[in-house]
């Protein structure tokens, strides 16, 4: 697969093996990659509590940490950090016992790198059990006291986890472990989520029970006891894997569990009630849900509040469109159900093979999205098929999988099977939906929403990383923001960052339209946003951000907050999760860093034009790598060395060739030292502010 280019590197130039040992030499900030936080260790706690929660991580990402920075519910204080060990960082939390049950967002704040990617942290009621090693063997489970949340971790590879549990003839037991849940996964050579197998065996060794992927590939097992006495039970990770971030929290006892919930999602703003299920949870149990109108977020996680539980939560979709819920009979499409314009349906396929059919009515040339959301947000295991029909019953057009996670940037973990369309009516009247389930899922997990909205063109924003690392005081950082057009929206799109404090300074970009001359560029659907720390900004403090992309359509100002995206892990596709909140956090200075006295440059594609660039913090240096960088899609970069260039008198004249390709429009683009060959794991600085890039056309 050849992979597009994600920046464009408009300094081309061949340097000598003496150049390469300069730059080599030369320090310079760290990579994204460096600053990741691999895994937390337990992944949860105990209300009223104290725990030791060890912090994970790669590189030089957790060096001198100064706080954790929480993002959920309240009720968790840091009460002490210790500096990190081969790259563990040891903290010390305080849970409230009144710490309102359910997940946080814990990341590492410090002065050598910022702020690093979010881990999951689950709160919960049940006594809390940490593993103890060795317990390979069913003869030497190491014995807890259920009801509890085990946690433990599978490592090195091939190993196995036993405990030793007591229960009475009859309870309804639940062992089950929240691990996918938590985006529990391996990194280095054990990339990939981790998968979980679970049994339940007697104290001779026979198996009573067992299960692998039932709610993705965390296992649950509902176990009704024999006998009264003692069992077993095992974990494992498949085909035999082991890694230090394989950690998992196991249940135990007789306890509910929730698995689901009805609705699959909500409306901003509007308080919702929501039916709960799962082993030993009463039927018809619900539960008041407010999800506040300005919360840009478009998921939100649920949890059983009716007895102790491990703070297991599922997740739900939100929107903004009226919700309603689907009426049975709906099988055909004599009795398809109406749906009205800006509305969702809640729905569920009742067993295998079912299908639901809905009845909208049109305008001539009216224009209208469907789409079903069921894997994405709240990671249902359907896969839909959407299919649009005439009053006569003529298929007039389907999608299967829609490209909801576009390019390499994926907010899940695989591309969803979710089905999305943009329709036209060509006459006005009824139009039919048909959503059908092509894997064979069925039952109360087997929901979907379906969403009928205008039609008219619009876009969407995200961002990318959620926590802008900028590396010093006075120095300047870049964040990479995407606009996603959908429904031929032509117009331009202006992005900038909101919410700095008082003395920082960032810059705005616009992302092109289309045009006859310019119908489609790599320059348009991406662009930096860079954001510039005063002189007296605290290393090892961070701050929440918003970044903005407004347009006009018709006349009608159009405004989406950006959605920031947390990088998961990386292959060849890059997974991410959209983040709650978007921060700038300081770091320490990190060697030479560049100030921009060209802020405009012009020229024709062929043409090269120069620009100067101020170099600080590099007193001893004669020359030093620079390279001049653009946006463009995908996530890779078009990597070339950068130009060795000299520093007279402080400054660098760079030389900034223009592409033949490029097209006519103003672009921004940014100087900076060394960069990374792939926006996931490249330097976002330090860089210069935005400098204004003016392609005149070429002459006839």
């Amino acid at each position: 697969m050849q992979r597009s280019t994600g920046w464009i590197l408009l300094a081309v130039v061949v340097i000598s093996a003496t150049d390469l040992r300069q730059a080599e030499a030369q320090p310079a900030a760290p990579a994204y990659e460096d600053l990741r936080l691999d895994g937390i260790y337990p992944s949860g706690g105990q209300a009223g509590t104290t725990v030791t929660v060890e912090f994970r991580g790669h590189g030089i990402g957790l060096q001198d940490p100064k706080d954790i920075v929480i993002d959920g519910p309240p009720g968790i204080s840091v009460k002490e950090l210790k500096p990190p060990v081969n790259g563990v960082v040891v903290g010390t939390l305080d849970i409230a016992a009144d710490a309102r049950p359910g997940r946080r967002w814990l990341r590492v704040l410090n002065e050598r790198s910022g702020l690093t990617n979010f881990a999951y942290f689950q709160v919960g009621r049940l006594p809390e059990h940490l593993e103890k090693e060795p317990n390979n063997e069913l003869n030497a489970g190491e014995p807890v006291a259920a009801p509890c949340v085990v946690n433990g971790r599978i490592n090195p590879q091939a190993d196995v986890d036993v405990f030793r549990f007591s229960a009475r003839a009859g309870q309804h037991f639940v062992a089950a472990i929240a691990a996918h849940s938590l985006d529990i996964h391996g990194q280095y050579k054990s990339y990939g989520i981790a998968d979980f197998a679970l049994e339940i065996l007697d104290t001779a060794g026979q198996t009573l029970a067992t299960a692998e992927d039932t709610i993705g590939f965390d296992p649950v097992i509902e176990f009704t006891p024999p006998r009264d006495g003692d069992y077993l039970v095992r974990v494992t990770l498949l085909n035999f894997g082991g890694f230090p971030e394989g950690v998992y929290r196991l249940t135990l006892g007789e306890v509910p569990y929730v698995v689901g919930a009805f609705p699959s999602g909500v409306r901003r703003g509007v308080e919702s009630e929501i039916e709960l299920f799962g082993p030993n949870i009463p039927a018809g149990t619900k539960q008041k849900l407010l999800v506040p109108k300005d919360v840009t977020y478009p998921m939100t996680h649920v949890v059983y509040e009716g007895a102790p539980t491990a703070g297991t939560d599922v997740p739900l979709a939100v929107g903004d469109l009226a919700e309603t819920t689907e009426a049975e009979p709906n099988a055909d499409r004599e009795h398809a159900q109406a749906v009205a314009l800006e509305s969702t349906v809640n729905a569920r396929f009742q067993e295998a093979g079912d299908a639901d059919w809905y009845r909208v009515t049109l305008a001539a040339k009216q224009r209208v999205w469907f789409d079903v959301t069921a894997q994405r947000f709240s990671r249902s295991p359907v896969d839909t098929l959407l299919q649009v029909y005439d009053a006569q019953g003529k298929l007039l057009t389907e999608n299967d999988d829609d490209a909801f996670d576009p390019s390499y940037e994926s907010y899940h973990d695989y591309r969803t099977t979710d089905s999305r369309l943009h329709f036209e009516a060509v006459a006005a009247g009824d139009y039919f939906v048909r959503i059908s389930e092509q894997a064979g899922s069925g039952g109360p997990r087997a929901v979907y929403r379906f969403s009928v909205s205008d039609g008219a063109p619009d876009f969407r924003v995200v961002h990318f990383p959620d926590s802008i690392p900028v590396w010093g005081p006075g120095t300047t950082a870049a964040v990479l923001v995407k606009v996603e057009r959908h429904g031929d929206f032509q117009e331009d799109v202006e992005v900038s960052i909101e919410g700095l404090p008082e003395g920082w300074k960032s810059t705005k970009a616009i992302s092109l339209k289309r045009t006859p001359e310019r119908f489609y560029n790599y320059y348009q659907l991406k662009t930096f946003l860079t954001v510039t720390a005063p002189a007296d900004a605290k290393p090892g403090t961070a701050f929440p951000i918003r970044i903005v992309g407004r347009s006009v359509r018709d006349g009608k100002p159009l405004e989406h907050v950006s959605w920031p995206l947390n990088l998961f892990y990386t292959t060849d596709i890059g997974f991410f999760r959209i983040s709650p909140q978007s921060r700038v956090a300081v770091a320490r200075p990190q060697g030479p860093w560049l100030e921009a006295i060209t802020t405009e440059i012009t020229g024709k594609p062929g043409e090269t034009v120069r620009a100067q660039v101020r170099v600080h913090n590099a007193e001893n240096l004669k020359e030093m790598p620079i390279v001049v960088s653009m946006a463009t899609v995908g996530v890779a970069c078009g990597f070339v060395a950068p130009k060795n260039t000299p520093i007279i008198d402080g400054k660098c004249d760079v030389a900034v060739l223009i592409p033949n390709e490029m097209p006519v429009g103003t672009f921004y683009c940014t100087i900076a030292q060394t960069w990374r060959s792939d926006v996931r794991t490249g330097v976002p600085g330090p860089c210069t502010p935005l400098l204004k890039l003016t392609v005149q056309p070429k002459p006839k």
